[in-house]
């Protein structure tokens, strides 16, 4: 069970990246919510997409290494 829950974990992850990497500002623009402090981290990603996409990528390739390392058949 714990492996199909961290692999459930890793696709939201790879979806995710690929949404942030493809539309990088329209993505970071939908969380500008929560404290001051959150909201001023996402304006900055809103202003830099570049740095929003490759937050997406980087999250793509974790994430793929992530279900890479899975044991192959749950316990």
């Amino acid at each position: 069970m714990q492996v199909r829950i961290a692999e459930s974990i890793a696709l939201v992850t790879i979806g995710d990246g690929v949404i942030a990497a493809l539309f990088p500002a329209r993505h970071a623009a939908r969380w500008m919510i929560g404290p001051a402090p959150v909201r001023r981290v996402v304006a900055m990603l809103v202003e830099h997409p570049g740095l929003m996409r490759a937050a997406g990528v980087a999250q793509v390739v974790a994430g793929i290494a992530w279900v890479a390392a899975l044991p192959p058949k749950p316990r």
